[in-house]
C-alpha cells in the first residue's frame, strides 16, 4: 500500500470512528516531510515521516494523524503564547491523547505522552500542572513546530487560526447536530477545548459598564432632594466610582502581555473619564496604588517574579472605604494563572489574555477574555 493510500484509509477509519475527528481530518492537509522523526505540526499542515509512518500499524497511523489533526483544529501552537514550548507540547498531547484514547479505539505510536488525571481539562490547565513536576522533563518526539515571530509568520499563523475557527464553528452550527440528527457528534471531554478555540471575545467596556454606571432602579437610596434639580443620577453614581486595577506582572507575563495590559487600562481611563482609578501591580507582592486619570502617565511596572491574587484582595479589604462599597469595583488583568483569596466582598471583573486560565478556572467575579 502507498503512502496516499494509507493516508486515505486513515481519513476513512478515523471517519467511522468519530464523525467530528473525521470532519477535522477531511478539512486537514498531509504532507511527507524528511524534517521530522515521526510527525509533527506547525498549526496549518501535519509533516509526516514516511518511513516512520509506513511502519506503523494501520491503528497507529490512525491514531498518529489524528493526534496532529488535534492540535492543529485546537490551536495549540497560536494557543502557546509565551509559555515554555517543550512544557507546552507535553501539555497538548495529554490533552489529544486523553481525546483519542476515550472516544476511539486506535493505538497510540509507543512514546506516547498519556495520562488519565486530566480528561476534559483545557491545555492551558494541564500546562499549569506539568510544569511544574519533573517527570515530564523529557519527551520523546516534540511535534509542535512554532513559528517565529516574523510579521509574515505571524500573519499565517492568524490566518490559520482563523481557518480552523471558522471550520469548528461550521459544525458547532451545522444543521443536522443542531437538530440532533447526528446524537453524540463531539468526543467527550472536548467541551473546554472547544471553548477555548472558539469562545467569543466581548468588549469589555461594554461588561465594565454594568459595574460604573448603575441604572436608576439602584437608586432607592439615594435622597430625593437631588431629583428636582434635575441632576443625571447615572453621573452622579459615576463621580462616586472608584476603580481598584491591578496588573499581573509575574514572569507568565510576556512583554506583549503587559504592553495589551496597558492599552486596556489607558481604554478604562479614556472610556470612563469620572472614574476613579487606582493602580496597582502584583506577582506574589504588591505595588501601589498609582492614583490615575486620562492624563496620567502610567508608572513602570514592578514585581515578575510568582504569582498570587492574594495580596491585591487583601489590601482592598484592609483599606476599604466602608461608606463606599458598593461603589469600588476590582478589575484584575491577567493570564488567571496563580493562587485565589476566598471571595472577597468587592465586584471583580478579571479580564483574562486570550490564551489564559479557563472561565470555569475563576472561583468568583465575572471573566471577560481579551482579544489578542
Amino acid at each position: 500500500m502507498t503512502f496516499q493510500d494509507s493516508l486515505s484509509r486513515a481519513v476513512i477509519q478515523v471517519k467511522e470512528a468519530n464523525e467530528f475527528f473525521g470532519a477535522l481530518m477531511l478539512f486537514s492537509e498531509f504532507k511527507k516531510s524528511k524534517d521530522v522523526e515521526t510527525a509533527a505540526t506547525d498549526g496549518k499542515k501535519v509533516f509526516l515521516n514516511e518511513r516512520f509512518f509506513m511502519n506503523l500499524s494501520s491503528n497507529e497511523q490512525n491514531g498518529l494523524l489524528l493526534h496532529e489533526v488535534l492540535h492543529m483544529a485546537l490551536l495549540h501552537i497560536p494557543r502557546m503564547g509565551g509559555r515554555n514550548q517543550h512544557y507546552w507540547n507535553i501539555a497538548a498531547d495529554i490533552v489529544v491523547n486523553d481525546l483519542i484514547l476515550k472516544n476511539t479505539g486506535f493505538v497510540l505510536p509507543k512514546g506516547a505522552v498519556i495520562h488519565n488525571g486530566f480528561t476534559g481539562k483545557s491545555v492551558e490547565y494541564v500546562y499549569e500542572k506539568v510544569s511544574k513536576n519533573k517527570e515530564y522533563q523529557n519527551l520523546t518526539f516534540p511535534d509542535l513546530i512554532a513559528t517565529e515571530n516574523s510579521l509574515d509568520d505571524k500573519k499565517i499563523e492568524e490566518d490559520a487560526s482563523d481557518y480552523w475557527k471558522d471550520k469548528i464553528n461550521l459544525l458547532k452550527n451545522s444543521e443536522l447536530i443542531a437538530n440532533g440528527k447526528v446524537p453524540g457528534f463531539f468526543p467527550g471531554g472536548i467541551e473546554q477545548e472547544i471553548e477555548a478555540t472558539t469562545e467569543p471575545e466581548v468588549d469589555w467596556r461594554s461588561h465594565l459598564w454594568k459595574f460604573v454606571c448603575k441604572t436608576p432602579t439602584d437608586f432607592d437610596d439615594i435622597d430625593r432632594r437631588f431629583i428636582h434639580r434635575k441632576l443625571y443620577l447615572e453621573y452622579l453614581m459615576s463621580e462616586s466610582i472608584t476603580a481598584e486595577v491591578c496588573i499581573d506582572t509575574s514572569a507568565s507575563i510576556d512583554n506583549e502581555q503587559l504592553d495589551q495590559f496597558f492599552g486596556e487600562l489607558k481604554g478604562i481611563l479614556s472610556s470612563y473619564p469620572h472614574v476613579r482609578v487606582n493602580l496597582y501591580y502584583c506577582d506574589t507582592e504588591l505595588f501601589g496604588p498609582y492614583e490615575l486619570d486620562e492624563n496620567s502617565k502610567i508608572p513602570d511596572a514592578k514585581g515578575f517574579g510568582g504569582t498570587s491574587f492574594i495580596p491585591f484582595f487583601n489590601k482592598i479589604a484592609k483599606t476599604k472605604d466602608l461608606g463606599l462599597l458598593d461603589n469600588r469595583v476590582a478589575v484584575y488583568l491577567t493570564d488567571g494563572y496563580g493562587s485565589f483569596p476566598k471571595e472577597p466582598s468587592i465586584q471583580t471583573l478579571w479580564l483574562v489574555t486570550h490564551d489564559g486560565l479557563d472561565r470555569e478556572g475563576f472561583p468568583f467575579g465575572d471573566v471577560i477574555r481579551i482579544s489578542k
